[in-house]
């Protein structure tokens, strides 16, 4: 039976209620037209986990310059990448409990010291 076994690529997933999500699932979220006004297209995707120990998929995404952060904003984005990772991925689509399946976005400014050093390679994920 044929089979494909790619390299490496565990650097670039989060593994999430047992599915895996990927950096191209979220980015197609982030390249919708409304917002591609708002964002540069830099996101970290993470687990972490509520008060109560259950996890949540947490995405922290770069504004572009002179972009002020507004709630709705993060509303949106929230629900464009839930419903790109629900069309594109089977394993969220599947594995995902429907109440987890909104992430939750914390935005940053441009060039956020934290998140989105200047002159440093961008990281998709953090463990």
């Amino acid at each position: 039976m044929p089979f494909v076994y790619v390299f490496g690529r565990a650097d670039f997933t989060v593994s999430y209620y047992g599915a895996n999500i990927y950096p191209e699932n979220v980015t197609v979220g982030l390249e919708q037209p409304e917002i591609m006004a708002w964002v540069t297209g830099k996101f970290v995707l993470e687990t972490q986990d509520t008060e109560d120990g259950d996890k949540y998929l947490h995405i922290v995404v770069e504004l572009l310059p002179g972009i002020e952060t507004d709630m709705t904003m993060a509303a949106i984005i929230a629900s464009s990448i839930r419903a790109q990772l629900l069309r594109l991925n089977s394993e969220f689509a599947n594995y995902t409990p429907a109440e987890r399946q909104l992430p939750r976005i914390t935005l940053k400014a441009f060039a956020d010291s934290e998140y989105f050093p200047a002159g440093v390679k961008h990281r998709y994920t953090r463990k």
